[in-house]
């Protein structure tokens, strides 16, 4: 008979959210998704359910965290285990250290591979994060029970590591194939991906159930995991999240008063929601005198978001002044403006670009 995993790591609960406002929406969303990774495990029939690491933050997550992780636990009922990462490494006075941790949940405590037997020919070994940095997982070791066999830990692909991420606990495709592992159920990378080669996936990363960060890529949910009786393995992604993380940038073109720059805004974010938090950077050239007032367009614009903080990056232009400069810019500058006084339309949009080049700034046609 097949076995079902569900795989799911890095849901973070008790984030501290600095990148944008609503960070309280945002972190009762992390609760919300590893519910529908629950609940996910139930509708599937799953027979196990594997967590690759950072399931909490250590420094601030209490005894509500723990219990609503422990309810979470009993309402699956099945099998639970665990491969603290570098944010919930097993310690003392960890959440997984508890005495009233739920008795179908275990977690692997020690940074070395303990084997727990899920099946007839099939194996899961665990490794855990404890405070001290683990090392390289795979090296050196050999996974040599019989069947398929699964590896679980919280780690880094070190081949693929995205800029800006801090490896830990690295590792190889290579070094997975020589430890003899069949497939490595992992966590750390946000965005979630499968790796293959000729035979078969290697290793995967489910990502976080919910973006944690601006510029995560990659698929944020869970993996549903199928080990069939021919030892064959099947990797499906499912979507979870239901926030986003939205960089946007709003052209202000000419804007020659406050209404023009707040119809810009709105034009910008209109099509977004609640579940939407949004960093926005107005670009372009405003005319001189006109307000650009960020506490009223994040009202005015933003209401509807789960959350708006705008970065005002606009520039002034006053053309008149530039026109009587005795240089190349000054030049343009007085032709495209007699033209533009002249009813040319596309003279005055070309006095924003031109003006934004020459002070080599950023503008959004």
């Amino acid at each position: 008979m097949a076995t079902t995993i569900v795989h799911a790591a890095d849901v973070h609960l008790e984030t501290v959210f600095a990148d944008v406002r609503g960070g309280g929406a945002r972190r009762a969303a992390l609760a919300d998704a590893f519910a529908r990774i629950v609940d996910l495990a139930l509708e599937r029939g799953a027979d196990v359910l594997t967590i690759g690491g950072d399931l909490y933050e250590s420094e601030r997550a209490g005894p509500a965290t723990a219990r609503f992780l422990f309810a979470q636990f009993a309402r699956f009922g099945k099998p639970v285990f665990v491969a603290p990462g570098n944010h919930d490494p097993f310690a003392a006075r960890s959440i997984y250290a508890r005495d009233d941790l739920p008795a179908n949940v275990r977690v692997f405590a020690d940074a070395s591979w303990n084997a727990v037997p899920l099946a007839p020919d099939l194996t899961l070994y665990g490794f855990g994060h404890t405070p001290a940095e683990p090392g390289r997982p795979f090296a050196g070791i050999t996974f040599d029970r019989s069947g398929v066999r699964l590896a679980l830990v919280h780690g880094s692909d070190e081949e693929r590591c995205p800029p800006g991420k801090r490896a830990t606990a690295p590792f190889t495709a290579a070094e997975i194939r020589a430890a003899g592992a069949t497939l490595a159920l992992t966590g750390h990378y946000h965005g979630g991906t499968v790796y293959a080669d000729a035979a078969g996936p290697v290793f995967a990363y489910p990502g976080a159930p919910e973006p944690v960060k601006f510029g995560e890529r990659g698929e944020h949910g869970a993996l549903v995991v199928t080990v069939r009786d021919d030892a064959s393995i099947g990797v499906e992604a499912v979507p979870i999240a239901r926030t986003r993380l939205l960089e946007v940038t709003i052209p202000v073109g000419d804007a020659g008063d406050e209404a023009a720059v707040i119809a810009a805004c709105e034009r910008a974010l209109d099509g977004l929601g609640k579940n939407d938090f949004v960093r926005a950077t107005l670009r372009g050239t405003v005319q001189p005198g006109t307000r650009v007032d960020r506490a009223l367009l994040t009202e005015r614009a933003g209401a509807h978001l789960g959350a708006l903080d705008l970065v005002d990056r606009s520039t002034i232009a006053d053309y008149a002044a530039i026109a009587h400069e005795s240089n190349v810019r000054g030049r343009a500058v007085a032709e495209l403006l007699a033209a533009a006084d002249g009813g040319d339309d596309d003279a005055r949009r070309a006095l924003a670009l031109v003006v934004a080049a020459f002070d080599g700034a950023e503008i959004a046609p």
